[in-house]
């Protein structure tokens, strides 16, 4: 039997993966992915921080639009509080207040709106008939560093403090059993009355559930006194003691006495 040699023919060898050129694509590919993935990072990155800051001066500036509406709320509310006790309506000016309010008067302090401040407003002030605007007594006008209002909100705008001038008459019914003063009262006299000027001293709290400003803490700061009726020409300084008893024992009284 004759043996014949196989000769290979080069079209029936199976081909090799060309080894070379897949890593060389695979090398180049993954330097491709590791040049895009540090670019993007690098190209977006100013964008984003572009976004937040944008944001942050849209916040800022928002803040202070709404500081600039609550400085003029307060200012409107310090109209509204003046024009009520100049109407005598004492107990709208009540419900200015919060809660726990407090209101500094005449050597007192008047505590709760419901208690002590109530008690102010409807058994002291509107006896007197205090609360009415008149002009300065000649003599006594405050000075220009005196005369400027100033209110500051916090930037949280929860809180706010303000200083306003005010100048009103001051009243008290006169103690006396004499035929002149009842029939003074017979004809809603029988007062006492001065004119004061100062400055008002309030810290105010906004109320979250409705946005509305409410006063926490009223202090009359008084400047000047005086025996003083509009229309007269002259003024002279009146002395008037401070509170010398407190609630109960002056049922009208403040809920405690300051030292100064």
């Amino acid at each position: 039997m004759d043996t014949q040699t196989a000769k290979s023919n080069p079209a029936d060898i199976p081909k090799q993966p060309d080894k070379g050129r897949r890593s060389f694509i695979w090398k180049i590919g993954a330097a491709m992915s590791a040049v895009l993935a540090s670019a993007v990072p690098a190209i977006s990155r100013p964008r984003v921080n572009n976004d937040v800051d944008l944001k942050a001066k849209v916040d800022q500036l928002s803040n202070q639009l709404g500081i600039i509406e609550d400085e003029n709320a307060i200012r409107r509310m310090n109209q509204t509080y003046e024009n009520l006790l100049d109407k005598g309506m004492y107990e709208e000016v009540t419900n200015l207040f919060t809660e726990d309010g407090e209101v500094i008067f005449n050597g007192g302090v008047f505590k709760g709106k419901n208690s002590g401040i109530s008690r102010l407003y409807l058994e002291r002030f509107r006896p007197g008939l205090t609360g009415k605007k008149i002009e300065p007594a000649p003599g006594f006008q405050l000075n220009t560093g005196q005369q400027q209002d100033i209110v500051e909100v916090a930037t949280d705008r929860r809180s706010a403090r303000a200083r306003f001038t005010y100048s009103m008459q001051v009243g008290t019914p006169i103690i006396s059993d004499s035929q002149l003063v009842k029939m003074a009262r017979l004809h809603g006299e029988g007062i006492m009355k001065w004119w004061e000027g100062g400055i008002y001293e309030i810290s105010y709290v906004k109320d979250v559930k409705c946005g509305d400003w409410k006063i926490k803490r009223l202090e009359h700061r008084v400047l000047s006194k005086a025996y003083y009726r509009p229309g007269i020409s002259h003024a002279r300084p009146i002395s008037v003691p401070a509170f010398s008893k407190a609630y109960p024992e002056d049922p009208a009284g403040p809920d405690r006495l300051c030292l100064t």
